[in-house]
């Protein structure tokens, strides 16, 4: 299994492409802060926290971590960087730092920081480069990270695998009486025993009125007889994620409910059909969405039909109708249409698909048409 992880080479080529994207951007440096982006390029891994982490990868030089005492060794096991230094207690950290810049070339300019860094921190660049001019790291990284290779793929199948054999193990369990927060207990304990590194989000388990909240959690309502039942889970490993929707229901489905999932089904179909090299995001997103509307229901799927996935669960491309990006071989996102009547139900079904030369494959081979299960303990 080892072969299929990432090694030093492949952070080495991505951050050789991401320099061509930079020359080519006219961005002089990328500063990471901890975030996806920066295990994207270096292989390390961490928290934000309040002591500030860096790596800086200039466009004509070798990259540089800049890190607390703490954390030296660590980074120095983790990472292919050679290139390791430690902020002193000695003296300002903003003095410090003006002279990493400088020794750089990099006091002035166009450096590249983290979309989600902490205000703090982005306060503290300003402070220490005056005169840089500041913009996303996700115009250099985000056209590289869309585009997942076979290894990346294979880590996020065995995630996936991991979220597929939860949900099956749960499912027996779904029966009137439980609560949403033991099976979600339940999945979650079994992606871990199955080799999960943990969940990318938390696990949503909504039973009957709370399925109509596409972002509820999970909580202490008792599953009941009749209830559609929303099951998201993720998996992780190798730091890459799944995601994974199935919607049961418990002993019995109501016309009314038939109908709606018949409808959701549909237009996972259809979005599946619609995936291949060439097509944009925003046709996915519209051929779901068509058959939603077309069905009476288009004021009730109310988010987009998918987003990318990778090392962060949202990422690039985002399939909305807006979305013109078009869709090339290795890019892998969700399709997850769904209907959320308030106060009512909500059904959704959610796969990662990966686009192929010919169309696209699921990461997941769980079955989507609908599953019914035990009324009683």
């Amino acid at each position: 299994m080892d072969h299929q992880m990432i090694g030093a080479n492949d952070f080495k080529a991505r951050c050789s492409r991401a320099k061509e994207i930079m020359y080519e951007k006219d961005v002089d440096a990328l500063c990471l802060t901890p975030s996806s982006d920066m295990l994207y390029l270096t292989g390390f891994r961490t928290e934000p926290s309040e002591r500030i982490l860096l790596c800086i990868l200039p466009r004509s030089d070798e990259p540089r971590f800049i890190v607390p005492k703490l954390y030296q060794e660590q980074v120095e096991r983790e990472t292919w960087i050679n290139d390791v230094r430690v902020w002193s207690e000695e003296s300002k950290l903003i003095i410090q730092l003006r002279n990493h810049l400088k020794e750089l070339e990099l006091f002035s300019g166009k450096i590249a920081i983290s979309d989600r860094l902490w205000t703090r921190h982005y306060r503290f660049l300003q402070e220490t480069a005056p005169k840089v001019r500041f913009t996303f790291a996700s115009e250099v990284v985000n056209q590289i990270r869309m585009l997942k290779s076979r290894k990346e793929i294979y880590l996020m199948e065995e995630a996936a695998r991991f979220a597929e054999g939860a949900l099956e193990a749960t499912l027996s369990d779904c029966i009137q009486g439980k609560k949403e927060c033991e099976l979600a207990a339940k999945l979650e304990y079994q992606m871990r025993v199955r080799g999960s590194e943990g969940v990318p989000f938390e696990t949503i388990v909504a039973s009957g009125p709370n399925s109509s909240v596409p972002h509820y959690s999970n909580g202490r309502r008792r599953v009941k007889v009749g209830d559609p039942l929303v099951l998201d889970l993720g998996a992780k490993f190798g730091h890459y994620c799944s995601d994974l929707t199935r919607t049961a229901i418990i002993g019995y489905a109501k016309p009314k409910i038939n109908k709606i999932y018949e409808l959701v089904h549909q237009a996972y179909q259809k979005a599946v059909e619609t995936v291949r090299p060439g097509v944009t995001a925003a046709a996915v997103d519209q051929a779901a969405r068509g058959v939603i509307i077309e069905g009476g229901h288009g004021e009730q799927f109310i988010h987009r039909t998918g987003h990318g996935i990778g090392l962060d669960v949202h990422e690039s491309p985002y399939v909305h109708e807006k979305e013109q990006t078009g869709l090339e071989i290795g890019m892998t996102f969700s399709i997850e249409p769904g209907i959320y009547l308030p106060g009512q139900f909500g059904v959704r079904i959610e796969d990662v698909v990966v686009v192929t030369k010919n169309g696209c494959r699921t990461l997941t081979k769980y079955p989507t048409e609908m599953a019914v299960f035990g009324i009683r303990a």
